[in-house]
């Protein structure tokens, strides 16, 4: 991950390709996972309709257990901010993006540790009739929250300026500025540098190819699939960690340093 002092940093060239990996990730564990359980588990919309939907049928229990899955997207957010807002002592010292990296990396381990060797069923649909698995369950939960902690750290990153789990508002903001991208002259009421609009075009195609290869891969490879994801992880994880040392040090010795730096 980066650290920028200047969320406008977000969209130079340099960085562009962290976002559209973070999208890609994403993509890929979002279509995997409903391949795997039949629910989408990068956004939190469709949970609160199926968890009227089992209300609606006396499922009352089957309610609760799906209120704690978008409850581990949220805490996916609750995560970073606990980790990145209490160790940034100062503007110039990067916070330990490492740290919630290392979360997304164990969290897809334990993904496929549970689908390869203790889950071993063929997972259904959702069916309001069938018993929830506790296993499924609880592989779910662990998607949510890797995609919470993805979402999290990429919008603490950049201020709020990119989003990569979801493309519902992306897509309206791709829409909003598409004439004015093609014509500058355009009057409009949000005005942005035509990169961002770009940006985001490039952050949906990566998502959607990201889904597009865990299709490809999970019929013949099953959860090992999100082992494209790890290995993902553990990169940024190593490379967070290791540029965070380096900056910790030029933060150091040069305090007044406004340069964003990886960490």
């Amino acid at each position: 991950m980066v650290h920028l002092n200047d969320p406008n940093e977000a969209f130079e060239k340099k960085y562009i390709w962290l976002w559209l990996v973070s999208s890609f990730k994403v993509g890929l564990i979002n279509s995997a996972g409903f391949l795997a359980t039949g629910k989408f588990v990068s956004h939190v919309t469709g949970f609160g309709t199926q968890m009227g939907i089992a209300f609606g049928h006396e499922g009352y229990f089957f309610t609760l257990e799906l209120l704690t899955i978008p409850f581990s997207f949220i805490m996916g957010g609750v995560i970073t901010s606990f980790v990145l807002d209490r160790h940034t002592p100062h503007k110039s010292s990067p916070p330990p993006y490492y740290i919630v990296q290392g979360l997304i990396t164990i969290s897809i381990g334990f993904v496929i540790l549970l689908g390869e060797y203790v889950f071993t069923e063929n997972l259904k649909p959702f069916d309001i009739d069938e018993k929830y698995d506790l296993v499924e369950f609880t592989i779910i939960s662990l998607l949510c929250l890797a995609c919470g902690l993805k979402n999290a750290l990429v919008t603490w990153t950049t201020s709020g300026k990119v989003r990569v789990t979801h493309l519902t508002g992306l897509s309206t903001d791709i829409g909003l500025n598409l004439l004015g991208m093609i014509n500058p002259s355009m009057k409009r009421k949000f005005s942005e540098r035509r990169r961002v609009n770009i940006l985001r075009i490039a952050t949906f195609l990566s998502f959607s190819f990201g889904a597009l290869i865990s299709a490809v891969l999970f019929p013949h490879f099953g959860y090992k699939t999100f082992l494209t994801v790890f290995l993902i992880s553990l990169f940024m994880t190593i490379f967070s960690f290791y540029n965070r040392k380096r900056d910790h040090l030029i933060a150091f010795l040069n305090p007044d340093s406004k340069k964003g730096e990886f960490a």
